[in-house]
């Protein structure tokens, strides 16, 4: 049998609470009144409660527990209003001829809280002794529950499974919020390449309209330069014209003068 050490509380004065409860089903010694305790099971689970269960001067409170089955005790104790008793745990095989065997030696406690593994059946005892004091008695609040190993293997697939499906869920919740996050990428990015495609062809739209009106200047210029080319053309033989004219004059003029000076010549003579 695995027992594991009960962790000691610091001795601390604390308000009493006391809760209703039910007279329990398993037995307990103690002297004076009978204490008020539950007894009930949970899922597998028997649990043992008490709250202000009184222990009178030079008292012992004695709680046995049947154990069936390898099982696990956990154990949570206050004694009331800062005061401590001597707290112990032993343990009595159900086979034949077994002494009960101590598996927490007696010590003074004001609290503890911790879990017992028990590998066999029997009956473990725990006990609450206050037969050091003499004058004052003692108020005891206390929680224990006993589950089976196999119910706490059980409860541990379940738990198991439970969480693998939660996992599960999970990853399929993952997934949806993958694809959501990609159908909105993808409706964002069309979204964008819409407004591309809107602005490419308004773009296009003006650049066809810029290069009509260069085309349209193009011709101006064209027929400009044509008509430019044209006087230009006119001029030249205008200039020639006029040079024809002007040779055509003194040609003119040379025979007239030489007509005069023929006439002259022929009066002197």
């Amino acid at each position: 049998m695995k027992s594991t050490r009960l962790a000691r509380r610091p001795r601390v004065a604390r308000p009493v609470r006391r809760v209703p409860t039910t007279p329990p089903t398993l037995h307990a010694a103690a002297t004076g009144l009978p204490p008020l305790r539950s007894s009930k099971e949970m899922m597998g689970e028997v649990v043992l409660a008490s709250s202000g269960m009184l222990i009178q001067a030079g008292g012992i409170f004695e709680l046995p527990i049947k154990v069936d089955r390898p099982s696990v005790l956990r154990i949570r104790f206050e004694v009331d209003e800062g005061y401590d008793v001597d707290f112990a745990l032993k343990f009595l095989e159900d086979a034949e001829g077994s002494t009960p065997q101590t598996l927490v030696m007696p010590a003074r406690s004001t609290a503890r809280e911790g879990q017992l593994d028990i590998h066999t059946t029997g009956t473990c005892f725990v006990i609450w002794d206050n037969a050091f004091s003499w004058i004052n008695s003692k108020s005891l609040t206390y929680h224990l529950s006993l589950k089976s190993k196999e119910d706490i293997e059980r409860a541990r697939r379940i738990e198991q499974k439970r969480l693998a499906e939660l996992k599960k869920q999970a990853a399929k919740e993952q997934v949806i919020v993958r694809r959501q996050a990609r159908a909105n990428l993808i409706k964002e990015l069309e979204g964008k390449l819409a407004d591309m495609l809107a602005y490419e062809h308004e773009a296009r739209g003006r650049l066809m309209a810029k290069q009509g009106e260069l085309k349209r200047l193009e011709a101006e210029y064209n027929a400009a330069k044509a008509g430019i080319v044209a006087i230009a053309d006119g001029a030249d033989r205008a200039e020639e014209l006029a040079a024809e004219l002007q040779q055509k004059l003194s040609d003119l003029l040379e025979q007239a003068a030489q007509d005069e000076e023929d006439n002259a010549l022929d009066t002197v003579e």
